[in-house]
């Protein structure tokens, strides 16, 4: 696996406690205390996400309207529920998974869990489902509205079985 500022080894990513799950997780490995191998989506994963699918923009349109955030939040999950993961943040994500060579992998996040996957398209599908959940989008344009930065956070796919 190649790390880089998309992916990093589970135990190396540099994440803590306040990272939620994933940061507990990557504390946990480093200590050598988790017999799961997996990886880390940075939050620089993650922003490139929002910046490549055109989520960023609409979460900056609707913090300019001052609308209900979760209805807003809503509106932008459903516009961007099938926008594939692209580009070099594809890649990394390819190249990761193939790397871990496992036979299914579990996708965790604060509010997100789905395992069970055996296909780099399912993986990838449950990374967007996780970076466009509604909570998390709803939290992206209340920060946006009230003028802090928006926040993005790392996921965890860690494998079920080694092959």
């Amino acid at each position: 696996m190649r790390e880089g500022e998309f992916v990093r080894r589970l135990g190396d990513a540099g994440y803590g406690r306040i990272n939620g799950r994933a940061g507990i997780w990557d504390l946990l490995a480093c200590a050598g205390l988790l017999g799961h191998e997996g990886l880390v989506l940075t939050r620089r994963a993650h922003e490139e996400f929002l910046r490549t699918s055109g989520v960023l923009l609409d979460i900056e349109a609707a913090a300019r309207r001052g609308e209900d955030a979760r209805r807003q939040a809503a509106e932008i999950r459903s516009r961007h529920t099938l926008y594939p993961v692209e580009g070099g943040l594809n890649r990394a994500i390819c190249e990761a998974l193939i790397g871990l060579n496992a036979r299914m992998v579990t996708v965790l996040s604060a509010d997100f869990v789905k395992g069970g996957l055996s296909s780099i398209p399912e993986v990838k599908d449950a990374v967007r489902e996780a970076w466009l959940s509604l909570r998390g989008l709803e939290s992206q344009v209340d920060a946006a509205a009230q003028g802090e930065d928006v926040p993005t956070w790392p996921l965890l796919v860690y494998s079920q079985a080694k092959i």
